[in-house]
C-alpha cells in the first residue's frame, strides 16, 4: 500500500507488472527504464541472480516529481510466475496499489493469459480471503509479431478485460504502447490520493 509522509508530503506507491511467464515483464520494464529520463530512474535491480537462478522479482524505482503537491516516487515489480516465487508474489500483490497485467497476444497463449489472471486475483485477496480492488490496466503485449498468430483487441478484451479498463496493445521491444498503460496506471492509482488537495 502506499506509503506516506504528509508532514514531508511524500507519496511512494507500488506497482506490480503481472502475467504469465514469458510475456515480457522483464522486458517492459528495461522499456520503461530505457525510455524515461535519466532524472526520473533509478538502477533496475534483480534479486536472486546468483548461480545462474532466475531472478525472484525485478525492481525498478521512478521518481516522478511533483504531482498534485505531493513528491512522488513509484516502486515497479516485475515478478516471475514460477511456483518458487509463491512467497515473493504474495508479499509484493500485499502491497500493491496498482497492477499491469501483461497478456501475449497470440492465439496459442490465451489460456495461459486466463490463467495469470485467476491467479492475480487469488493472490491480490487481503489475509481475510477478501478480494482488493487496486487499479488494474492491461497491456497486450507481443504486437510485433505477424498478426496471423495474433488476437484482436476487441477478442482479448472480450477474453480477458470484458469490464472494459484501460487496455493498450504494445510492443516492449519496440517501445510502443508501453509508457502509456504505465502512465494511465500511475494516474488511476494517484488520483485518489492528489484529487482536490485531499491529504491521503
Amino acid at each position: 500500500m502506499a506509503r506516506i509522509d504528509a508532514e514531508r508530503r511524500d507519496l511512494t506507491l507500488t506497482i506490480v507488472v503481472y502475467g504469465a511467464p514469458k510475456v515480457g515483464k522483464t522486458t517492459i520494464l528495461h522499456c520503461i527504464q530505457d525510455r524515461v529520463t535519466p532524472e526520473r530512474r533509478g538502477a533496475r535491480v534483480p534479486f536472486g541472480t546468483d548461480a545462474g537462478v532466475a531472478p525472484m522479482l525485478d525492481w525498478l524505482p521512478l521518481e516522478l516529481g511533483m504531482v498534485g503537491g505531493w513528491r512522488t516516487a513509484v516502486n515497479l515489480y516485475a515478478i516471475p510466475d514460477q511456483r518458487h516465487a509463491d512467497a515473493t508474489r504474495r508479499l509484493i500483490l500485499a502491497d500493491a496499489d496498482g497492477v499491469l497485467f501483461a497478456a501475449d497476444s497470440q492465439a496459442g497463449r490465451l489460456t495461459e493469459n486466463v490463467a495469470a489472471l485467476c491467479s492475480l486475483r487469488d493472490n491480490l485477496d487481503d489475509a481475510d480471503g477478501h478480494a482488493r480492488d487496486v487499479p488494474l490496466v492491461f497491456l497486450y503485449t507481443k504486437q510485433d509479431l505477424p498478426a496471423e498468430l495474433l488476437l484482436t483487441l476487441d477478442a482479448l478484451n472480450a477474453e480477458l478485460n470484458p469490464g472494459a479498463l484501460p487496455a493498450f496493445a504494445c510492443s516492449a521491444l519496440r517501445g510502443e504502447g508501453v509508457l502509456e498503460g504505465l502512465h494511465s496506471v500511475i494516474s488511476a492509482v494517484t488520483r485518489p490520493h492528489v484529487a482536490a488537495g485531499r491529504q491521503p
